[in-house]
């Protein structure tokens, strides 16, 4: 017993001694239990409508206006031909169309059923089936009051005709497994690098390299390089599971999908080499590359549409580069986006993966 308590006094003083857990110890779990519940929602809120209105009427009006009260619906556009809304959502300006037929007003007062259109962006299958949802139940909430303002006991017949583009049938496969392509990235790429200058330098082989003429600046591009390298080879074979497995191949052009890959593989062996050069211990590497990851994962719309989540994190998530390559996996693999499509996606990566990289040279410190 008296060794023990003794371990146990050594176990408190080595860790209050330790200048970066007892930090951790307090800011992590803050972090998940304040931050968290208010990122990683399932509730589908402030889904962009683009509105075609060829009925022009006071009745169609006064149906738009009750969408705009709910505050599931951010009205992007009005007034616009299809053609025109249809170009909003290939730019993913616009999540859903509604088109209300020439002539709503007349029918409805005639009883004469009503057919309106929804097109929905199905890239995101759970925000697409349920921003419809949503529409479709403000609009049957709609008819019923129509009706017990004439005195009618059952509602005005509305049809509703629903299409779900680039995901016709809601398979939550083709949004997923792109999802996980990404989140294997992030878990491997970003803690492999991590890991091997850690046990490097609790190994002692680094002091090695400290007295050698290799200078930063070759010793974090062979580490880059190689962990790239790395990436690829993993990300081609769990895209190669994909495809065998769940029959999903990319409608662009594959290349497109790889060169978005390569700038954010850099980035997730850059700022694993970032952790690295301050970490001294695994412990603290394995800590603190776990929280880059559960951010990355959950602020960069993997799992939660970013148009979800408070309006903070929102911008927030674009200093996050997961955002860009989400954005260019999804829009590729389901829509047969280019890079005339996505170059923005793809400045942003390279800007970051590039000032991620200058930073693990910079703060790598050799040892004469």
């Amino acid at each position: 017993m008296a060794a023990l308590k003794y371990l146990l006094i050594k176990e408190v003083k080595q860790f209050k001694a330790n200048p970066f857990l007892p930090r951790l110890a307090v800011v992590f779990p803050l972090m998940v239990m304040l931050v968290m519940p208010w990122i990683a929602t399932m509730d589908v809120k402030d889904v962009n409508l683009s509105v075609v209105d060829q009925d022009r009427s006071s009745t169609s009006e006064k149906l738009i206006k009750q969408i705009e009260a709910s505050h599931y619906f951010h009205l992007k556009t009005l007034n616009i031909t299809y053609e025109e809304a249809l170009v909003e959502v290939e730019k993913g300006k616009s999540d859903l169309i509604m088109q209300i037929p020439q002539g709503m007003e007349r029918d409805w007062v005639n009883g004469q059923p009503v057919e309106i259109f929804i097109a929905a962006n199905a890239v995101n299958s759970t925000k697409g089936s349920m921003g419809s949802g949503y529409l479709n139940n403000i609009i049957s909430d709609f008819s019923t009051e129509l009706s017990r303002q004439k005195g009618e006991v059952a509602a005005f017949p509305v049809k509703l005709s629903t299409q779900f583009l680039y995901n016709s049938h809601l398979n939550y496969r083709y949004f997923m497994v792109p999802a996980l392509l990404i989140v294997i990235l992030i878990a491997l790429c970003g803690f492999l690098p991590t890991f091997n200058i850690v046990t490097e330098k609790e190994n002692g082989t680094i002091e090695q390299i400290n007295v050698t003429p290799v200078g930063k600046g070759e010793f974090i591009a062979s580490k880059l390089i190689f962990y790239g390298v790395l990436g690829l080879f993993i990300f081609t074979v769990a895209f190669f599971i994909g495809k065998s497995v769940y029959h999903i191949a990319p409608y662009g052009n594959i290349g497109v999908i790889y060169a978005g890959a390569v700038l954010f593989l850099l980035f997730m062996a850059a700022i694993g080499l970032f952790i690295s050069n301050f970490s001294i211990t695994l412990q603290q590497a394995v800590f603190t590359m776990f929280f880059f990851m559960m951010t990355f994962m959950l602020l960069s719309g993997i799992f939660t549409p970013i148009n979800s989540m408070v309006t903070w994190a929102q911008y927030f998530t674009y200093i996050l580069p997961p955002r860009y390559f989400v954005n260019i996996m999804r829009s590729v693999c389901l829509k047969g986006s280019g890079f005339a499509d996505l170059w923005f996606d793809f400045l942003m990566l390279f800007i970051f993966m590039a000032i991620m990289s200058v930073i693990a040279v910079v703060t790598y410190r050799k040892q004469q």
